[in-house]
Parts: C-alpha cells; sequence; structure tokens
C-alpha cells in the first residue's frame, strides 16, 4: 500500500516517467522513419546500400555529437521547451524528407533531425534525476530502458504496413503527427507533473554534485571504468543498430523474402528488445558490476551471431531471425545498462544528464559507423562479411571486459 502522505507523489513520479517514455518512444519513431523504409527507399531511387546508409550515418553523426555538446549544457537549458522544440522540428523534418527529389538533399535534412533529437535523451535524464525520489529510479530505468525497443517496434510495423499497401511515405506522415500529439501533451502535462516533484525535492544537491570530480570521489578508477562502457557503447550500437537498420535487406537478399515481409519478421527484434530492460535489471542483483554485467551480455551475443555465420550455407531464415532477435535482447540490456542504470545510479556523485549524453554520444558513434560500414562491406565483400565483423567486434568487447575484471578482481567493495 501507499502512504497516503506520498499517494501524490507516486501518482505524479509515475505519470511523469510514462510522459518521458512517451516522448522518448514517439522520438524514435521520428529517428528510424528512414532507416525502417531504406530498403524501399533504395529501390525507389536506384541507390545502392552505402549510398543509402550514408544517409543514416548522416544523422547518427550529428546526433551522437549533439548527445555530447548537449550532455555538457543540459543543465543550462529549459526542458519543457527543449524537448518540445526538438519534437516539432523532427516532425517537420519527416515531412520534408518524404517530398525531396533526390538522396542528397535527404542528408540534409536527416543531419538536422539528427541535431533536434540530440536534445532529448539528456534531457529527459536530467529531469528525472532532478525530481524524482530514489524509490522511484528503478521504475524509471526499466520504463526508459523500453523507449527504444517500443519505438523501433512501432515504426518498423508501421513500415511493413505501408510498404504491404504499397505507399512507405505514409510512415513519415504519422511519424510527424505522433511526434506533434506528443510536443502538445509534454507542453500541456509538463508544469503539473514537475514542479510539484521539484518542490518536495527541494533540498537536492543538483547543482553541487555537477563539478565534483571523478579525482575527489573515487579517484581514476570511476574514469577508467566510464571509459570501458564508453568503448563497450560503440560497439553496442554498433551491433544494435546495424541488425535494425540492415536485417531487412539481408532477409531479402539471403532468403528472397518480399520487402513488406522482411520489414514484418524485422518487428522480432524490437519485440525481444522489449525485454532486454527487465533482464539488465534481473542481472544486476547478481552481477553487481556494470562492466562485469555487459561483458556477459555481450559472450552471449557472440555466440549467437557466430551460429548465424555457420548457417549462412543453409536455408535456415527461423533460426537467423530468432538469433537476431535475442541479440537485439541481450544489446537492448546493454544500452539500458549504458544510458540508463549508470547515470541515474551515479546522479549523487556526477551530473546523470552530463554523463548520459556522453555515454550516448559514444553509443551513436557506433551507429554513424555501422550505418555506413556494413552497407559498403555488403556492397563490396556480401553479408558473411558483415557477420564476421560484427562477431570480431562482440569478440573484441568481450576480451576488453575480461582484461578489466582480471585487473580489478581484488577489489571486494564494487561500488559499481
Amino acid at each position: 500500500m501507499i502512504p497516503s502522505t506520498k499517494k501524490w507523489e507516486f501518482n505524479k513520479s509515475v505519470r511523469l516517467i510514462a510522459l518521458c517514455w512517451l516522448v522518448y518512444a514517439c522520438s524514435y519513431i521520428g529517428k528510424l522513419s528512414y532507416s525502417a523504409n531504406i530498403n524501399q527507399i533504395g529501390t525507389a531511387f536506384g541507390a545502392s546500400y552505402s549510398e543509402t546508409g550514408l544517409i543514416s550515418t548522416c544523422f547518427f553523426f550529428m546526433y551522437g555529437i549533439g548527445q555530447v555538446v548537449n550532455g555538457f549544457m543540459c543543465k543550462k537549458y529549459n526542458v519543457k521547451y527543449v524537448v518540445f522544440s526538438a519534437l516539432l522540428v523532427s516532425s517537420a523534418m519527416n515531412l520534408l524528407l518524404v517530398n525531396v527529389p533526390d538522396l542528397s538533399v535527404m542528408k540534409y535534412l536527416w543531419l538536422i533531425n539528427g541535431a533536434s533529437m540530440s536534445f532529448l535523451w539528456t534531457s529527459l535524464v536530467r529531469l528525472l534525476s532532478e525530481t524524482l525520489a530514489d524509490e522511484y529510479m528503478d521504475k524509471a530505468v526499466f520504463a526508459m530502458g523500453t523507449t527504444v525497443a517500443s519505438g523501433t517496434f512501432i515504426v518498423y510495423g508501421l513500415s511493413s504496413l505501408f510498404a504491404a499497401v504499397g505507399n512507405f511515405k505514409l510512415t513519415f506522415y504519422v511519424a510527424a503527427a505522433l511526434m506533434t500529439l506528443t510536443a502538445i501533451i509534454w507542453i500541456v502535462s509538463y508544469s503539473g507533473l514537475t514542479e510539484p516533484l521539484r518542490a518536495e525535492r527541494a533540498a537536492c544537491d543538483w547543482e553541487m554534485v555537477e563539478d565534483i570530480g571523478v579525482e575527489q570521489k573515487r579517484g581514476g578508477r570511476l574514469g577508467f571504468i566510464i571509459a570501458v562502457l564508453a568503448v563497450f557503447a560503440v560497439t553496442n550500437n554498433f551491433v544494435k543498430d546495424g541488425l535494425t537498420a540492415w536485417t531487412p535487406d539481408i532477409l531479402s537478399s539471403l532468403y528472397d523474402t518480399p520487402g513488406w515481409l522482411s520489414i514484418l519478421l524485422t518487428l522480432l527484434l524490437p519485440v525481444m528488445a522489449i525485454g532486454g530492460s527487465a533482464i539488465a535489471l534481473r542481472l544486476h542483483k547478481k552481477i553487481k558490476d556494470f562492466v562485469g554485467l555487459c561483458s556477459a551480455l555481450f559472450g552471449a551475443s557472440a555466440v549467437l551471431v557466430g551460429v548465424v555465420i555457420l548457417l549462412l550455407e543453409v536455408d535456415a531464415l527461423p533460426v537467423t531471425i530468432a538469433c537476431f532477435a535475442v541479440v537485439s535482447c541481450l544489446m537492448a540490456g546493454v544500452n539500458n545498462v549504458i544510458t540508463s542504470m549508470v547515470p541515474l545510479s551515479l546522479k549523487n556523485e556526477l551530473n546523470s544528464g552530463k554523463l548520459a549524453g556522453i555515454l550516448n554520444g559514444f553509443c551513436y558513434l557506433g551507429s554513424t559507423v555501422s550505418s555506413y560500414g556494413l552497407g559498403a562491406i555488403a556492397d563490396g565483400f556480401g553479408w558473411s562479411a558483415v557477420f564476421t565483423t560484427l562477431l570480431s567486434a562482440t569478440v573484441a568487447t568481450v576480451l576488453l571486459g575480461g582484461a578489466y575484471l582480471i585487473l580489478n578482481y581484488k577489489e571486494k567493495d564494487r561500488k559499481i
């Protein structure tokens, strides 16, 4: 039972978490509207994998840079209006992109889209860390950990439906409408939810902890762990977004599945990924070290990618899809650890928005490399080389995590 004196706080905290979830899940529809239709767009313009992948790369490049910049600057922002404006700009870019005549214009529009979307994650993490009491942090971590998978599921579902009816452009119109509606809900609801919670936490020491350096708190060890997690972040999105972006093309090329069916089968990835947040939270109860937790998830992913490589010479579509789906789930778990659990766990020591921005920026460095890089590898060497690249990346990450654990195995008091 919730104490009556705290019932209002519970209700507003849960509603604020739900509002932040809605914003970020819908933002993913606006982010991935192009990626979800990359196969149809490539066919419509007669473009190669590397040419269509370059547009996604432009988005991820600007988004990653923006994450880092906004991580440092987010404490100065008025979150209410920044989030509102970012959603509206992305809505406009979706409407413009679907009506331009050639690919060369698309990459500039998607650069702007990446810049606008980069304001969101750091602002939302900062908001949650400032307004929520500690007992609601696990709820926030779990909820925000499902936003990526939920948004991805929605946009790929829409893309599959509209590709089946022969009009992939409808995805962009729906994305624009949903983000506009979400922006309105945000601007109307924001003050009523946040102001009472901020008053309750008036004694929060946000400004005090923002400037506390790593050396003052835990010496260089905290900085070393964050550096390792930054490398993990690059590999995480390299694998996660690489699979999300290219699975429809992989299925079409290797198994001759129709475009709409390839996108529909790709929906299994975000469906499974929704469980990644829960898996990460459950495993963290047994594996307290965040680096060790991520290493275990990467190790399992490496095994599954290896299975896909072994089955390339046979017609094993169900097994391939199942492996992709589980890898997507595991990578969603890693992403949740890096971008949610770590920043919010350290909210009393470091600026959560800043740390989330830095780590998420490294995530999208991996996304930037995967979109164009994997497309170029597929053009030059085929999809088997793409899988070998993914396997090499996951194995290298496991080795890095193992090296970290060996160096630190004598330290019993692991706080993170």
